[in-house]
């Protein structure tokens, strides 16, 4: 069976505010790229510096995108009136769509020059960014990557981060993470994840199938950080 382009990314460390390489993402990738072209998938994959924002913005519905890099989420900070002398970083620290995201190439540069306005430049992309994407006719988003699934709870309206974005995008399944998971361990746990699903071709299926198997190795801190969107 042949899939659509799946795209599978890694940010790099960056000169100027050095960002940890995650050790684990080049294993997690090359054993996926190898275990889905046995299955006949074609895959694209990004890694290092072409591993950039841009790259991911130009994705239009693939089937998959699995992203492996770092994410964050900063909570929202009181900032009294005319502490920052910069207007758009004030603004832009109180909107929670511009408070969490994935670091992609460059943004190690990115973080040296700003603290919130993450959009002066390419290097991070935020939830507000991710809303815009073409994925409609996306199956499955993976975010093997840190803190993805937190976000503000806005009253009824639920979570604002980056599982709305995706979702609002069109990503019909989302796999994201509630704490800093382990290099090591997330690499297992997707490993898992996807033989089973290619196997079965039943996301809930192999996600409950994973969990179960890192269950009889591990403590959940190890794995239970992966949750399920639907």
């Amino acid at each position: 069976m042949f899939g659509n382009p799946i795209y599978y990314l890694e940010a790099s460390a960056d000169t100027k505010r050095e960002i940890g390489q995650l050790q684990g993402t080049e294993i997690e990738i090359n054993e996926l790229n190898k275990l889905l072209a046995g299955k006949g998938w074609k895959t694209s994959t990004k890694m290092e510096t072409s591993a950039t924002e841009a790259a991911i913005k130009s994705v239009k519905n693939p089937e998959i995108i699995h992203i492996a890099t770092h994410g964050f989420f900063t909570p929202e900070e009181k900032i009294q009136q005319g502490a920052l002398a910069d207007q758009n970083e004030a603004q832009m620290a109180q909107n929670p769509l511009l408070r969490t995201g994935l670091l992609m190439a460059g943004a190690g540069d990115l973080l040296s020059k700003t603290k919130y306005n993450y959009n002066i430049e390419d290097g991070i992309l935020t939830a507000y960014e991710a809303m815009s994407m073409n994925l409609d006719q996306t199956d499955l988003v993976v975010l093997s990557a840190c803190e993805t699934g937190l976000g503000d709870i806005q009253g009824n309206e639920g979570v604002y981060g980056l599982q709305r974005a995706f979702k609002i995008a069109g990503a019909k399944y989302l796999i994201m993470s509630l704490w800093q998971v382990p290099d090591k361990e997330t690499q297992e746990f997707m490993g898992i994840f996807y033989e089973q699903w290619l196997s079965t071709t039943d996301i809930r299926e192999a996600f409950k199938f994973a969990q179960d198997e890192m269950k009889k190795k591990y403590d959940p801190f190890y794995w239970a950080a992966f949750v399920l969107i639907e």
